[in-house]
């Protein structure tokens, strides 16, 4: 009776430790960051696949929107931003995520110039650089966060990719004149 009681509470308390270990998860994500002085409308052209899904057309969905702003920074450390996407496939590059989830994106600016930036597969418009483009820039960090309950500690670790919208990269048409 004694041994079978010990053995219980041996296997109860082997269950506890291997409930309660800290579990690791990891995803890429990739954003859109506004680093420029003036607010900027997003309008997102998900691919057909990932319309109804991820970005759907209703209100109230649970998915991401395909259409936001994104606001001036009020001082050079806090910039706005807007996750596109996330995966668990960490092997991916960000522009190749980005083509495969969108057919295009297209920006416009609030200030007096109002410039408009299309970004599509092939080509892009009023902007130097491509966010579908192998050459586009993107801002990598690493941010670790943690999510507690009462059995266990999950921590997760974000690959994150900004693509940044930079002022110096808008190109307007008067510029070109």
């Amino acid at each position: 009776m004694k041994s079978t009681k010990i053995i219980l509470a041996i296997i109860l308390i082997t269950c506890c430790c291997i409930s309660c270990k800290e579990k690791v998860s990891e995803n890429l994500q990739i954003s859109i960051e506004n680093r420029t002085d003036c607010i900027i409308h997003v309008k997102l052209y998900p691919k057909v696949a990932w319309s109804e899904s991820i970005y759907p057309m209703c209100e109230n969905c649970g998915g991401l929107d395909s259409e936001f702003i994104l606001y001036a920074p009020k001082n050079q450390i806090h910039f706005d931003y807007r996750l596109l996407y996330f995966t668990s496939d960490l092997n991916i590059k960000p522009y190749t995520l980005a083509s495969n989830v969108f057919d295009s994106i297209c920006i416009k600016t609030s200030n007096n110039d109002s410039i408009l930036i299309k970004f599509t597969h092939k080509i892009v418009t009023g902007y130097s650089e491509n966010i579908f483009s192998e050459n586009s820039t993107w801002d990598f960090e690493v941010e670790n966060t943690s999510k507690d309950t009462q059995l266990n500690k999950q921590r997760i670790k974000i690959n994150k990719y900004n693509f940044l919208i930079l002022t110096d990269k808008i190109i307007n048409k008067e510029d070109k004149k």
